[in-house]
């Protein structure tokens, strides 16, 4: 426990250091001001595809930028020779990130209904949402030489998520929109916002839980491939 603190502690320290967390304040002031326009009403899809958008994108963006400045600083590679175990790399990265995207999503909620949401539901979707893209854009640039590489293979990722917003908005109508993971973080947002029945409820749980395991061991071994050299 005390190594996975003392990881966080430096990542937050690097986040600052490479204005990732200035970053996110003024991308969540950005979304704020928008909120402020958007008419009271039938507006819940909108309010869910904003904030939604926000976490992965801080989730994906973000992990690729500390990864690539991390390398470029021989980090990395000094990590090889530390006690520092790649376990404890991914999920201080992953808290610190997941931590930073889920308070600037509730501010975000906060600007657009105040208090009328569940907090459980929405921290929980926006937490796992938020940590699942994340792992996936550790494992998307570990394979990219520069971040423009990185950004074309984002997009690549970042396609067929945009599915299950078509699907809020009534634009497409099938159960197959359940196999992508936003999905999932869809139904506990509406939750949050409005309603869900208790089988959306445990499928959004039980989705993002279990991708979020499979997909930190992915990472775990795009790590250790990493080190290895």
């Amino acid at each position: 426990m005390k190594a996975l603190l003392f990881a966080m502690k430096w990542d937050l320290i690097r986040q600052q250091r490479y204005y990732i967390i200035a970053a996110a304040v003024f991308v969540t002031m950005v979304y704020v001001a928008i909120f402020q326009f958007l008419p009271i009403g039938q507006q819940t899809a909108i309010i869910i595809t904003l904030i939604f958008n926000d976490p992965t994108s801080l989730g994906l963006l973000f992990i690729g930028s500390v990864y690539l400045f991390e390398k470029s600083e021989n980090t990395l590679q000094a990590m090889a020779v530390t006690p520092m175990t790649g376990g404890h790399y991914l999920l201080s990265k992953t808290i610190t990130l997941t931590g930073l995207a889920t308070v600037s999503s509730l501010v975000m909620a906060f600007a657009a209904v105040g208090l009328k949401f569940q907090p459980f539901y929405f921290i929980s979707g926006i937490a796992l949402s938020a940590s699942l893209f994340t792992l996936l854009g550790f494992i998307l640039v570990t394979r990219c030489k520069s971040f423009n590489e990185y950004i074309g293979k984002m997009a690549l990722v970042m396609l067929p998520a945009a599915f299950p917003f078509l699907q809020l908005f009534g634009l497409i109508d099938t159960v197959w929109i359940y196999v992508i993971p936003v999905q999932a973080g869809i139904v506990l947002l509406e939750a949050a916002f409005t309603t869900a029945s208790i089988g959306d409820i445990v499928y959004g749980y039980s989705y993002l839980l279990l991708a979020n395991a499979a997909t930190f061991i992915w990472a775990l071994k795009a790590y250790r491939r990493v080190i290895s050299g």
